[in-house]
Order: structure tokens, then C-alpha cells, then sequence
């Protein structure tokens, strides 16, 4: 009896931990949901990542580092799709397995347990977006998407040449709403994500809002619309 009794432990604890490793994440990066209290767990800095969209490969660069780094990519099912756990390599890649919308979770442990999540929109047909490349040929900003939204955009840009990058959010009126990005961009096209929140992380009110990127002398704004 108690041969079974222990035997039966072992496969309930083994189905356990199976079930569990299949939910969490592979990198110990708290997923997309920052609150994680326990010793080994990062804490969220907006603005670390960035990222190069290729067709279906996603360049990813994380700042604020020369140490390791590491990543994963979410599709919109909360499924992870591609993971590296850890690499000297900055950027990296990930590869998406489809056009679709996906989140990238990356970050690092040195010199501070730091962690940043970006969404990203692949659409191979070109459409609503601009054809991906390693490269881009010019500064410029596209128009976010979707516009209106009601919870989260993505906001593109490209830069001809790697440079400090400034990105703020202001309201009809010209106050500032939201420091989304402050920070070094290698040449290419970046994506980021809003989500409509302000800098003390209130939900904002619905109406029209002004997204601007500067990087040096160039400065370009477009409008978008939070619907709720």
C-alpha cells in the first residue's frame, strides 16, 4: 500500500510539473504582466526594446545592457512561439511562425534584472504597413495601427541612421500625455506599442492624440484617435 501511495505522488507531482513547465514562459521574464515578487524576477522598463521587422523574422535590440540578453515571442493565443533564453548576441532574432500580431518579452540580468514587452504587427501582403526591411532609406513615421483603437496601437518608425530617438504622446492641446521612448535606435524600422495610458500610468480619456518622433534635427507628428 504504501509502494502504490508513493508511486501515485510521483506521477501526480511528474503530471504537475509537466503541466506547469507548458504554462510558463521559458525566459524568467514575468511574461507580459509585470508584479512578480519573488528573488529571481526582473522588473519592467519601458523603452529597452526595439525591433527590426524582415518578413518573418523580428530583429530584437534591448538597450541599458552589455551583458547577456534574452527573449520571447508571444503570439496573440498567449502562446510562445519562439524563445532564445540567452545570448551575447544584441539584436537577436526571433521568427514568427505566420503574419499576425505578436508580443516580444526580452530583457537581462545585469546589470539589474530589467524587462521590457513591445508588440509587433507582421503582414506579409504590405498592407497598413510599410514593406519591412533590414535598412530603412529615410526618417519617417507611419501611421499607427489600428487608428482609431480602443485599448493598444503600434507606432512605427525608421531611421536611415542610428541615432537618439525621442517619442511623446501629447493631447489635442499640446500637453505632454506619455514619454513612450527616450533612448539610442540602430538604422532600421522600430515598433513600439501604447497603451493609452499617461506617464503616471492612469488610462487616458478619449479623443484625438499627437504622437511625435524626434531623432536630431528631424521631427515628424501624426494624429491618432483612442476610441473607448
Amino acid at each position: 500500500m504504501r509502494i502504490f501511495t508513493l508511486g501515485l505522488f510521483v506521477a501526480v507531482s511528474l503530471i504537475a510539473f509537466i503541466l506547469y513547465s507548458n504554462v510558463i514562459s521559458e525566459p524568467s521574464f514575468n511574461g507580459s504582466t509585470p508584479g512578480c515578487t519573488g528573488g529571481g524576477c526582473h522588473s519592467l522598463q519601458n523603452g529597452l526594446v526595439s525591433a527590426t521587422l524582415n518578413g518573418l523574422d523580428i530583429r530584437v535590440s534591448v538597450s541599458g545592457t552589455s551583458s547577456r540578453v534574452g527573449g520571447e515571442l508571444i503570439d496573440s493565443n498567449g502562446n510562445v512561439v519562439d524563445v532564445v533564453n540567452s545570448t551575447n548576441s544584441n539584436p537577436f532574432t526571433l521568427t514568427a511562425p505566420q503574419a499576425g500580431e505578436y508580443r516580444i518579452n526580452a530583457g537581462f540580468k545585469n546589470p539589474n534584472r530589467r524587462w521590457d514587452s513591445l508588440m509587433v504587427a507582421i503582414n506579409l501582403t504590405g498592407i497598413d504597413t510599410p514593406e519591412p526591411g533590414p535598412v530603412a532609406t529615410r526618417f519617417e513615421l507611419y501611421p499607427n495601427h489600428p487608428n482609431p483603437f480602443n485599448s493598444e496601437t503600434i507606432i512605427r518608425f525608421s531611421l536611415p541612421d542610428a541615432g537618439n530617438v525621442n517619442l511623446t504622446i501629447y493631447d489635442i492641446r499640446g500637453q505632454v500625455i506619455k514619454h513612450l521612448s527616450e533612448g539610442y535606435y540602430q538604422a532600421g524600422t522600430h515598433s513600439l506599442r501604447w497603451d493609452g495610458r499617461n506617464d503616471a500610468g492612469d488610462i487616458s480619456a478619449s479623443g484625438v492624440y499627437l504622437i511625435e518622433v524626434r531623432s536630431g534635427e528631424q521631427r515628424s507628428v501624426r494624429r491618432m484617435i483612442l476610441a473607448k
